[in-house]
């Protein structure tokens, strides 16, 4: 079987961008809770709990709702915040460990980004990694409209539109870390299907070690991946 793209998802799968995230969210959301610092919520209390409940939220809409409870209106203003204030932090993502060796003998592939977090913090960040040289696209919040984020495949039809791929009776790979990764892989599959009845998208579930590993029955990845070794195992078997 041959893969015409592989496209990834970016936090927890591609980068450990974890401690930013953190940073990142407890600055935003300061601007609707002022005493956050003083009273950090558990989620954003370590990255253990932050890995833990992010793994079991299932969009970043209901994280917000629920672990930090703001409204619908906060949420979207918070998400508008998200981008600018994460350009703003310095501190970088960390690769994951045997990553740039997949993406190093899979070049000759197409392959894309498909992310919630905003696209020119990801680009930023592969850059500074010297690894955005492998990617033709790079879809994030801010590409995707509100009610077009994952799980919904707006975002993988982008990536596609931007890797110029026109014929999509094709086979694709969506690596991700979370449910809400394979569901967005099952959506896009079903909005190719509508013009191209070949088109297959492949879920490959990234579980890095140490991070939380999710087990959603509602959404089983065809394949799952412990480490970097047994996702470049994966790959090649495809």
């Amino acid at each position: 079987m041959s893969i015409e793209a592989i496209l990834w998802d970016y936090d927890g799968t591609l980068m450990d961008s974890s401690k930013k995230s953190i940073e990142v969210s407890l600055e935003v959301l300061s601007n609707f809770i002022p005493d956050i610092y003083e009273n950090i919520p558990e989620p954003l209390s370590s990255r253990e709990r932050f890995q833990d409940t992010y793994g079991r939220i299932s969009d970043w809409v209901e994280l917000y709702h629920v672990c930090y409870g703001l409204t619908d209106e906060q949420t979207r203003l918070a998400v508008k915040m998200w981008g600018e204030v994460q350009l703003k932090n310095k501190t970088e993502a960390e690769l994951y460990s045997g990553i740039i060796e997949i993406l190093e003998h899979f070049k000759e592939t197409k392959m894309g980004v498909c992310s919630q977090n905003g696209a020119g913090i990801i680009k930023r960040s592969l850059e500074h990694r010297d690894v955005l040289k492998y990617f033709g696209a790079v879809i994030g919040v801010d590409d995707v409209l509100f009610d077009e984020q994952k799980p919904h495949g707006s975002a993988f039809i982008k990536a596609l539109d931007k890797l110029e791929i026109t014929n999509r009776n094709k086979t694709f790979v969506y690596i991700g870390d979370r449910s809400v990764d394979v569901a967005f892989g099952r959506n896009s599959e079903a909005m190719l299907k509508k013009d191209f009845p070949d088109a297959k998208v492949i879920c490959v579930a990234m579980h890095h070690p140490g991070d939380y590993c999710e087990e959603d029955k509602n959404f089983l990845p065809d394949y799952i991946a412990h480490n970097s070794g047994e996702l470049f195992e994966i790959l090649n078997k495809i």
